[in-house]
């Protein structure tokens, strides 16, 4: 077996991975409930071995030479490790980058503790200090927790759909 034997696996699950948060985060955006509850590691547990797979996959075909390092810029070596990605895919990947970056703010400006059930109440308990929620203030904050994971582990599975996709080869331009 090798490495080629399971870029197409790892693609589809880098892509099931990145439609299944997309539609979290759209439905939530929506002010609709999440169509399925997900937990940090429910989303790290298999982001993990699929971004190592990743990132041994263009280790191993895509190794730059010192020489070719020098030469390019920051830019120029994404684009080379993203393989032959069409320009609307990096666009997008681009987005959903940008995106994940708001989504980190979020988490660590609210987003960072769900709230939970605990004796009749939702609270949080940040060391010691106890926060009591309603109903409708769990709400917004379980769902401001769900979308800010989310968000920021889409742009682990969209790097890794777009560097093991089956881009069809560019022709190089004659001119």
């Amino acid at each position: 077996m090798t490495i080629q034997t399971f870029k197409p696996i790892a693609f589809l699950l880098s892509l099931a991975g990145l439609v299944g948060l997309l539609v979290i985060n759209v439905s939530l955006l929506l002010g609709k409930p999440a169509p399925f509850e997900v937990s940090f590691g429910q989303i790290f547990l298999p982001m993990f071995p699929l971004w190592g797979f990743t990132i041994f996959y263009l280790n191993k075909t895509r190794p730059l030479s010192p020489e070719d390092s020098q030469e390019m810029s920051f830019l120029q070596k994404i684009r080379y490790f993203l393989g032959d990605a069409p320009d609307w895919a990096l666009a997008i990947l681009a987005v959903i980058y940008v995106y994940a970056l708001y989504c980190l703010f979020l988490f660590m400006t609210g987003g960072i503790m769900d709230p939970v059930y605990v004796n009749g109440q939702y609270q949080i308990n940040n060391h010691g200090n106890v926060t009591d929620f309603t109903e409708a203030e769990y709400q917004i904050r379980h769902n401001l927790h769900l979308r800010s994971i989310t968000g920021f582990f889409m742009v682990f599975f969209a790097v890794s759909s777009v560097a093991l996709a089956p881009w069809p080869k560019r022709e190089e331009d004659p001119s």
